[in-house]
Protein backbone atom coordinates (compact mmCIF):
# COMPACT_ATOMS: atom_id res chain seq x y z
CA UNK A 1 0.00 0.00 0.00
CA UNK A 2 1.26 3.49 -0.74
CA UNK A 3 1.48 5.92 2.16
CA UNK A 4 -1.82 7.12 3.55
CA UNK A 5 -2.85 10.70 3.24
CA UNK A 6 -3.99 10.52 6.89
CA UNK A 7 -0.88 9.83 9.02
CA UNK A 8 -2.86 8.88 12.14
CA UNK A 9 -4.14 5.83 10.25
CA UNK A 10 -0.59 4.50 9.88
CA UNK A 11 0.25 5.25 13.52
CA UNK A 12 -2.81 3.55 15.01
CA UNK A 13 -3.00 0.50 12.69
CA UNK A 14 -0.35 -1.63 14.54
CA UNK A 15 -2.01 -0.92 17.89
CA UNK A 16 -5.43 -1.91 16.57
CA UNK A 17 -3.89 -5.01 14.96
CA UNK A 18 -2.39 -6.03 18.33
CA UNK A 19 -5.80 -5.62 19.97
CA UNK A 20 -7.47 -7.86 17.38
CA UNK A 21 -4.65 -10.42 17.48
CA UNK A 22 -5.09 -10.73 21.25
CA UNK A 23 -8.85 -11.25 21.07
CA UNK A 24 -8.78 -13.50 18.02
CA UNK A 25 -6.11 -15.62 19.74
CA UNK A 26 -8.37 -15.96 22.78
CA UNK A 27 -11.32 -16.89 20.55
CA UNK A 28 -9.25 -19.57 18.79
CA UNK A 29 -8.04 -21.03 22.11
CA UNK A 30 -11.64 -21.18 23.34
CA UNK A 31 -12.72 -22.85 20.10
CA UNK A 32 -15.22 -20.12 19.24
CA UNK A 33 -16.59 -20.45 15.74
CA UNK A 34 -18.01 -17.81 13.42
CA UNK A 35 -15.69 -15.01 14.51
CA UNK A 36 -14.79 -12.41 11.91
CA UNK A 37 -11.58 -12.81 9.92
CA UNK A 38 -8.56 -10.95 11.18
CA UNK A 39 -7.61 -7.72 9.43
CA UNK A 40 -3.97 -6.94 8.73
CA UNK A 41 -2.32 -3.59 9.45
CA UNK A 42 -2.57 -2.41 5.82
CA UNK A 43 -6.30 -3.16 5.78
CA UNK A 44 -6.90 -1.33 9.06
CA UNK A 45 -4.90 1.63 7.77
CA UNK A 46 -6.76 1.75 4.43
CA UNK A 47 -10.22 1.59 6.02
CA UNK A 48 -9.41 4.30 8.58
CA UNK A 49 -7.85 6.47 5.88
CA UNK A 50 -10.90 6.22 3.59
CA UNK A 51 -13.29 6.82 6.50
CA UNK A 52 -11.40 9.91 7.66
CA UNK A 53 -11.34 11.60 4.26
CA UNK A 54 -14.98 10.70 3.64
CA UNK A 55 -15.87 12.29 6.99
CA UNK A 56 -14.59 15.65 5.77
CA UNK A 57 -16.71 15.66 2.61
CA UNK A 58 -20.35 16.54 2.05
CA UNK A 59 -22.99 15.08 -0.23
CA UNK A 60 -25.32 17.98 -0.90
CA UNK A 61 -25.68 19.37 2.65
CA UNK A 62 -25.16 16.13 4.57
CA UNK A 63 -22.03 15.21 6.52
CA UNK A 64 -21.60 11.44 6.18
CA UNK A 65 -22.11 9.13 9.13
CA UNK A 66 -21.11 5.65 8.05
CA UNK A 67 -19.97 2.42 9.60
CA UNK A 68 -17.54 0.17 7.72
CA UNK A 69 -17.35 -3.50 8.75
CA UNK A 70 -14.47 -5.68 7.54
CA UNK A 71 -16.26 -8.90 6.67
CA UNK A 72 -16.63 -11.02 3.51
CA UNK A 73 -20.13 -11.27 2.00
CA UNK A 74 -20.29 -15.03 2.61
CA UNK A 75 -19.75 -14.52 6.37
CA UNK A 76 -22.67 -12.10 6.64
CA UNK A 77 -26.19 -13.11 7.60
CA UNK A 78 -28.74 -11.72 5.16
CA UNK A 79 -26.47 -9.22 3.40
CA UNK A 80 -27.64 -6.80 0.75
CA UNK A 81 -25.00 -7.25 -1.96
CA UNK A 82 -24.46 -4.53 -4.55
CA UNK A 83 -24.55 -5.52 -8.21
CA UNK A 84 -21.04 -4.07 -8.54
CA UNK A 85 -18.72 -3.40 -5.60
CA UNK A 86 -17.77 0.20 -4.89
CA UNK A 87 -14.17 1.25 -4.47
CA UNK A 88 -13.12 2.09 -0.94
CA UNK A 89 -12.68 5.74 -1.87
CA UNK A 90 -14.00 8.76 0.06
CA UNK A 91 -16.09 9.96 -2.90
CA UNK A 92 -17.91 6.64 -3.23
CA UNK A 93 -18.47 6.39 0.54
CA UNK A 94 -19.99 9.87 0.71
CA UNK A 95 -22.41 9.06 -2.11
CA UNK A 96 -23.87 6.00 -0.30
CA UNK A 97 -23.74 7.54 3.20
CA UNK A 98 -27.34 8.86 3.24
CA UNK A 99 -28.63 5.34 2.52
CA UNK A 100 -26.73 3.74 5.40
CA UNK A 101 -26.84 6.44 8.05
CA UNK A 102 -29.27 4.60 10.32
CA UNK A 103 -27.74 2.94 13.38
CA UNK A 104 -26.96 -0.75 12.96
CA UNK A 105 -26.36 -0.65 9.21
CA UNK A 106 -22.78 -1.25 8.12
CA UNK A 107 -21.10 -1.08 4.74
CA UNK A 108 -19.37 -4.41 4.17
CA UNK A 109 -15.72 -4.08 3.16
CA UNK A 110 -13.61 -6.93 1.84
CA UNK A 111 -10.59 -7.65 -0.31
CA UNK A 112 -11.17 -7.28 -4.03
CA UNK A 113 -8.05 -8.40 -5.83
CA UNK A 114 -5.14 -6.31 -4.56
CA UNK A 115 -7.34 -3.69 -2.89
CA UNK A 116 -10.47 -3.30 -0.80
CA UNK A 117 -14.00 -2.61 -1.93
CA UNK A 118 -17.45 -2.05 -0.47
CA UNK A 119 -19.54 -5.06 -1.46
CA UNK A 120 -22.91 -4.14 0.15
CA UNK A 121 -24.65 -3.60 3.47
CA UNK A 122 -25.04 -5.75 6.53
CA UNK A 123 -26.93 -5.49 9.80
CA UNK A 124 -25.72 -8.55 11.72
CA UNK A 125 -21.94 -8.80 11.93
CA UNK A 126 -19.88 -11.65 13.38
CA UNK A 127 -18.08 -11.40 16.72
CA UNK A 128 -14.75 -9.54 16.71
CA UNK A 129 -15.56 -7.83 13.41
CA UNK A 130 -13.47 -4.71 12.81
CA UNK A 131 -15.81 -1.72 12.53
CA UNK A 132 -14.65 1.78 11.59
CA UNK A 133 -17.31 4.39 12.23
CA UNK A 134 -17.48 7.96 11.01
CA UNK A 135 -19.12 9.66 14.01
CA UNK A 136 -18.64 13.27 12.88
CA UNK A 137 -16.37 15.22 10.54
CA UNK A 138 -12.81 14.23 11.46
CA UNK A 139 -13.99 11.88 14.25
CA UNK A 140 -13.38 8.17 13.64
CA UNK A 141 -14.12 5.38 16.11
CA UNK A 142 -12.47 1.98 15.66
CA UNK A 143 -14.32 -0.82 17.45
CA UNK A 144 -15.37 -4.44 17.28
CA UNK A 145 -18.55 -6.34 17.91
CA UNK A 146 -18.63 -8.14 21.27
CA UNK A 147 -20.39 -11.14 19.83
CA UNK A 148 -23.44 -10.89 22.02
CA UNK A 149 -26.83 -11.42 20.46
CA UNK A 150 -27.96 -8.00 21.64
CA UNK A 151 -27.56 -5.53 18.82
CA UNK A 152 -25.32 -2.55 19.33
CA UNK A 153 -22.83 -4.09 21.74
CA UNK A 154 -19.39 -2.89 20.70
CA UNK A 155 -15.99 -2.47 22.29
CA UNK A 156 -14.23 0.77 21.36
CA UNK A 157 -10.58 0.21 20.51
CA UNK A 158 -9.41 3.66 19.37
CA UNK A 159 -10.81 7.12 18.75
CA UNK A 160 -9.18 9.38 16.19
CA UNK A 161 -10.04 13.04 16.03
CA UNK A 162 -7.94 14.95 13.54
CA UNK A 163 -4.34 14.33 14.58
CA UNK A 164 -5.27 13.10 18.06
CA UNK A 165 -5.31 9.35 18.71
CA UNK A 166 -6.81 7.85 21.83
CA UNK A 167 -6.38 4.14 22.46
CA UNK A 168 -9.18 2.96 24.73
CA UNK A 169 -8.04 1.11 27.86
CA UNK A 170 -10.66 -1.59 28.20
CA UNK A 171 -9.55 -2.32 31.76
CA UNK A 172 -9.97 1.27 32.95
CA UNK A 173 -13.43 0.57 34.36
CA UNK A 174 -11.98 -2.10 36.65
CA UNK A 175 -9.46 0.27 38.23
CA UNK A 176 -10.25 1.39 41.77
CA UNK A 177 -11.85 4.79 42.13
CA UNK A 178 -9.62 7.32 43.87
CA UNK A 179 -11.00 8.51 47.16
CA UNK A 180 -11.07 12.11 48.18
CA UNK A 181 -9.53 12.83 51.55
Amino acid sequence: MSGPAYPAARIVAPKVLAHFAHYLGDANRQGLADVAPSPDADTIEAIIDAAFWASLRREEIYAPKISLAFVPPDAARHPLVFERPLSLEPGALVKVAPAVERAGIHLGVWRDGPGLSVWGTIRAIPPLCLVVEVAAPGLIVVKHHRGEETAGKFVNVAVLEGDQIKIVDEHASSLPIARRC
